[in-house]
């Protein structure tokens, strides 16, 4: 919270160790292991965003974030948590975030936030006269606050992404802003404290699946506002007249543009109780938000490597830019289309999936970046829906072929007719799609190949085919009745969510809990299981059998 202190503190240490190396004697100035603990996860986020290859970043980083893990357990960071401890938990939550670990970086925030309650960080100031008290005084009152609502921003910008209740979302100590002028001019970092203060007042899940048209446009117009509150160089791109300013004028319009499409998304679920013509509004909306998201993800890339080392904005590019192909029809759309299209190109230039990772032993790769399990799934299905027009590559495959996004093959389906009427095949070795249909019921179809890897039902342990009474489209009811299954004619929302591993009604068919987290359901392949022993060795002085991260 403080980078001049850390910097000042650090000179010392290094010079008394410097000094103290030629001859053997102890340091006179010694530090805790909190702050030890800070600077090495410091440590591990540059490596994050250092020019080396991939493999050489990844290694550094995920040794620097093990030693500074190391260095809170030895603070007790359980039993005393500190300030030190609660900013070294935040970076390494950051850390984990950008390894694309965003679920463990998720449930470490809910322990941050919680030690920060405990230290009272939460807890508004005293009901004092500015004026009257110290400066000093003052200003630990700021640096106090910041270090509570960067814990609210982590933690509610994850959980937004997870669709999720942020653990945050309660009255505590007023957002820290330097202006005192009514029309804000708030700086970068203000901006998001705002931001994040509206997500967590007005977006929560709950809170949303009840929202009216009126507290739609409400929302809408309040992050809207919170734009014209921004300083100069936020609001507009010629005030800009640095680097940074750029990156940050285009992070504000990114994560601005993001919300609003979050807080119109209920007019794209199937059970949205709005007129024809308020979905449209909002339809358009969401629309053209979402449009803006990518815009902004690409200008950033063009200017820097941070936003495809940055899972949040990777997760913000490539979800809009999955349900931008979702709701329209890319093809007819030349802009849309070239978004899309420059997006693939960005990330697939620099994405590997290597199945051998996580590590602890990190595989050596000519690509930048590594995709996690989901955000791979919503590339290929981005591949797939800006090549063919939806998920599935092509109408009509042999089985045993591959699908066009290489994830393997579908399980074999039978043409049906009107109520879910059998038809015969005339060719068996053929698996046919009825032509004409509509690419989000094609899309359907391939969600439940995507959410497990690309395997077949047959590949799936645990259960005999020969038990195994449903395919991707079609169901047998408990009479023996075939039945089409219902998500082939999924809304949008729901078939954008399904992708994601979300909420879905049919967990035998979408097993989201297989790709975000560790789940006892046999379907779960394990490919993408958190594995925390990040090194094959422990830090120096640390015995083999204990790892901490």
């Amino acid at each position: 919270m403080d980078v001049d202190d850390l910097e000042s503190k650090l000179m010392v240490y290094l010079e008394d160790r410097s000094r103290n190396a030629t001859n053997g004697v102890r340091s006179t100035k010694p530090v805790t292991a909190s702050w030890l603990a800070i600077l090495f996860a410091v440590l591990a986020v540059g490596s994050q965003y250092h020019e080396s290859p991939y493999h050489i970043r990844t290694r550094e980083s995920q040794r620097y974030i093990q030693i500074s893990f190391h260095f809170l357990r030895l603070g007790n960071f359980l039993l005393r948590p500190s300030f030190d401890s609660i900013q070294a938990l935040l970076l390494t939550s950051f850390v984990l975030l950008n390894d694309m670990k965003a679920e463990a970086s998720w449930a470490l925030m809910g322990l941050t936030c919680r030690l920060a309650q405990s230290l009272g960080l939460h807890r508004p100031t005293p009901s004092e006269s500015r004026d009257s008290t110290p400066p000093n005084t003052q200003s630990k009152e700021m640096i106090r606050r910041r270090l509570w609502w960067s814990c609210v921003w982590h933690d509610t910008l994850t959980s937004l992404s997870f669709d999720r209740c942020p653990m945050t979302n309660f009255p505590c100590c007023p957002i820290p802003v330097s202006s005192t002028s009514p029309n804000g001019n708030y700086s970068y970092l203000e901006t998001m404290y705002h931001l994040m203060d509206i997500i967590s007042r007005r977006l929560l899940p709950d809170v949303v699946a009840t929202t009216s048209y009126a507290q739609i446009v409400d929302n809408c117009e309040a992050v809207e506002l919170l734009r014209t509150r921004a300083c100069q160089q936020l609001q507009f791109k010629d005030s800009c007249k640095t680097a940074l300013d750029r990156l940050q004028h285009y992070a504000i319009r990114l994560h601005t543009s993001f919300v609003i499409s979050v807080a119109c998304r209920p007019a794209l679920r199937r059970d949205c109780e709005l007129d024809p013509e308020q979905k449209k509004t909002l339809a358009d909306r969401c629309k053209n938000n979402l449009t803006e998201t990518v815009r902004m993800f690409l200008a950033m890339h063009q200017l820097s490597a941070i936003p495809t080392r940055s899972w949040a904005f990777t997760y913000h590019g490539l979800s809009s830019a999955l349900l931008l192909g979702i709701l329209s029809e890319s093809k007819t759309d030349p802009e849309v289309r070239q978004l899309q299209g420059d997006l693939i190109a960005a990330l697939s230039a620099t994405a590997a999936k290597d199945a051998s990772t996580p590590e602890p032993h990190v595989m050596t790769t000519d690509k930048d970046i590594e995709l996690s399990g989901p955000l791979w799934r919503a590339l290929t299905a981005l591949k797939n829906i800006y090549d063919h027009g939806s998920v599935v590559g092509s109408n009509l495959k042999m089985e045993g072929e591959s699908s066009a996004s290489g994830s393997g093959t579908r399980t074999p389906m039978m043409p049906f007719g009107p109520g879910g009427q059998l038809i015969a095949q005339s060719n068996p070795q053929f698996r046919s799609v009825p032509q004409g249909s509509d690419p989000r019921e094609d899309a359907a179809l391939a969600m439940a190949e995507m959410q497990n890897g690309g395997a077949s039902i047959q590949d799936f342990a645990g259960i005999p085919y020969g038990q195994q009474m449903h395919t991707n489209n079609l169901q047998l009811d408990n009479m023996g009745a075939i039945t089409v299954d219902p998500t082939q004619y999924m809304a949008p929302m729901d078939l954008y969510e399904s992708i994601w591993g979300g909420m879905c009604s049919h967990p035998q068919v979408f097993d989201g809990a297989a790709d975000l987290s560790e789940s006892p359901d046999p379907w779960n392949t394990g490919m993408d299981s958190l594995n925390f022993d990040f090194l094959a060795q422990p830090p120096p002085g640390q015995p083999q059998q204990q790892f901490y991260f």
